[in-house]
């Protein structure tokens, strides 16, 4: 039984009659274990009592006491855990919006730097707007404060706020876009909020793992909703599921909040599709909840159940797989990175064997350009599709070879260290040895230089006369009613996302074989932004600054290549008689 001046203290200020019952249920739940005390700490209770003694602004705009929801409970209790076991806290929390992590994860960074002297605590924020909402938490944390906890402060900036000598705690709260973030400093406690919407996250992630101590009073807490797979944030929650990585995973899902829910009235009854019944059942939703989620998802997702996933999953699997419309089939995808994705049996360069003639020799060289899984086999024609990059340092120049019989992604060419004219000489030559496949060359931007050296030849090169089976698109002029051919393939809006598709249908129909892990990687992050109507590359490579899509583009060309040209459309020339 709780008595009453323990209800009346866990209650926010001023009391309403709405509170009760939760504060109620909330002490009958926790006060079993207020009785515990962490060694080496402060009282437990202690520690709840002046985090939920911070104030915070609700929902309907009061400033009330931070009584937690269940959600935050289950976070509290992992950080109270950690230094009850004297154990370093490193945690990564997939979560559902509005459950309030960030605010909780804010007053026990706050708590910690203000009950104990010589601390330093860093929240670094995906952008300057929402480094500043929490950092007017921290702000309206001090604020409230009784005066006999409200110690004097040395500094008080927009970014930073430290209490003065001989405490001198502080907390800092800085953007991830920072390049110096974490230099040159210990922190002890680590708060890095949306961690998926970092646009680079390896820098400011390394800093930081160097300036914490791995020591028992540490903490690094990485909390975001999802945005996307096989970025930083997808990969560190995959190894910590696996156990692959000191970070303790923790999913929150929207059923933890008993908020989400909507009761029914006397005598309703819900009328479900076969599909949500399905979700229903399979996630274990009461009424009230199914009830919600399809209120939810009708009123604030645009009635859209991939919205809903994105912004309310109720597994760790939605959350990642509806962040975004994932172009390609993720199942099929999976499936390739499971049970065909290999290492290449050649890795190296391609070069000419000969003075005057397209005579192509393979180079080993573990850190080549060139990865070939299957080299051509008599009988068979191949398609090479290839986007050009801008250059040395430059964006990717990248070249897919498919066989058009069987669908195996043959090889792949991947550099931004060649020039387009170089790259132009190295595509011609693959094409070469793949039995003169059709070559189609993007002609947009630094496509033309490629395309110019393929098609009148390099006198400096063995490609002196050209490559001879070279991609021409047809082009209607509206000024002229007559259809003239261009060289090379030419994307726009309407040609990118018909390409896309008929990649996408292939992909489906496992009518490609894909053995690159880096292209099923960058295909997996690829989705299709329907607020904005455009693509969108949330995968970024291990060492890449950016995105880059250069992989799947390429191979849609070929797969254009391959669809577009018939098996006996080009009879590869005999080297030694026509010398090309």
């Amino acid at each position: 039984m709780v008595d009453q001046s323990s209800l009346q203290a866990a209650l926010p200020a001023p009391l309403r009659p709405k509170t009760l019952q939760a504060a109620r249920m909330r002490l009958n739940r926790l006060l079993p274990r207020l009785r515990k005390r962490c060694q080496g700490d402060m009282a437990m209770p202690d520690l709840q009592t002046f985090v939920e003694n911070l104030s915070i602004v609700d929902k309907r705009g009061e400033v009330v006491s931070l009584i937690m929801n269940r959600s935050q409970e289950i976070v509290f209790e992992k950080l109270l855990a950690c230094r009850e076991q004297k154990r370093p806290a490193r945690f990564i929390c997939l979560k559902a919006r509005q459950l309030g992590i960030s605010t909780l994860i804010e007053a026990f960074l706050f708590a910690l730097i203000t009950l104990y002297a010589n601390r330093s605590a860093l929240v670094v924020a995906h952008s300057v707007h929402a480094s500043q909402g929490l950092f007017s938490m921290t702000r309206r944390f001090y604020r409230g404060l009784p005066a006999h906890w409200r110690r004097p402060l040395s500094r008080n900036t927009v970014g930073c706020m430290e209490y003065r000598a001989p405490h001198s705690s502080r907390i800092q709260i800085d953007t991830a876009s920072n390049q110096a973030l974490g230099r040159g400093a210990t922190i002890h406690y680590v708060h890095a909020s949306e961690v998926a919407f970092w646009e680079r996250p390896e820098e400011p992630i390394l800093a930081i793992n160097q300036a914490a101590p791995r020591r028992w009073d540490t903490l690094i807490f990485w909390e975001s909703t999802a945005n996307g797979v096989q970025n930083l944030f997808h990969r560190t929650w995959l190894a910590a599921q696996n156990g692959d990585s000191d970070m303790e995973p923790i999913f929150l899902s929207w059923k933890c909040f008993p908020e989400y829910s909507l009761p029914l009235a006397q005598g309703e009854c819900l009328t479900l599709t076969e599909a949500e019944a399905s979700y229903a059942q399979v996630h274990g939703l009461d009424a009230s909840q199914t009830k919600w989620a399809l209120h939810t998802m009708k009123s604030q997702c645009h009635n859209s159940w991939d919205k809903f996933h994105q912004e309310y999953p109720v597994s760790p699997e939605l959350a990642f797989l509806f962040t975004g419309m994932p172009w390609f089939d993720p199942s099929v995808l999976a499936k390739m990175l499971n049970e065909v994705a290999c290492d290449p049996v050649f890795v190296g360069r391609i070069d000419s064997s000969g003075k005057d003639a397209l005579q192509p020799a393979l180079l080993p060289d573990p850190s080549g350009p060139l990865a070939i899984w299957k080299h051509p086999e008599e009988g068979l024609s191949y398609a090479l599709g290839m986007d050009v990059g801008e250059g040395v340092g430059a964006d990717y120049t990248v070249i897919q070879v498919i066989c058009q019989q069987t669908g195996d992604v043959a090889a792949m060419y991947r550099s931004n260290k060649v020039r387009p004219d170089v790259a132009a000489m190295d595509a011609c030559l693959l094409a070469a040895y793949y039995h003169y496949g059709l070559l189609g060359i993007e002609r947009n931007g630094p496509g033309l230089a490629a395309l110019t050296v393929c098609e009148r030849g390099d006198a400096r090169s063995p490609l002196s006369q050209g490559y001879p089976n070279l991609y021409y698109h047809t082009l209607t002029d509206v000024r002229v009613p007559r259809e003239t051919s261009r060289l090379g393939w030419l994307t726009t809006s309407i040609t990118k996302q018909a390409m896309l598709a008929r990649l996408a249908e292939s992909v489906q129909t496992q009518a490609l074989t894909i053995y690159s892990r880096s292209t099923l990687l960058s295909m997996q992050g690829f989705v299709w932004d329907a607020d904005r109507r455009c693509f969108k590359q949330t995968y970024r490579g291990a060492g890449d600054r950016l995105t880059h899509d250069d992989e799947i583009m390429a191979l849609a060309i070929a797969e254009e290549m391959r669809w577009r040209a018939a098996a006996d459309r080009f009879m590869p020339p005999h080297v030694t008689e026509r010398g090309f």
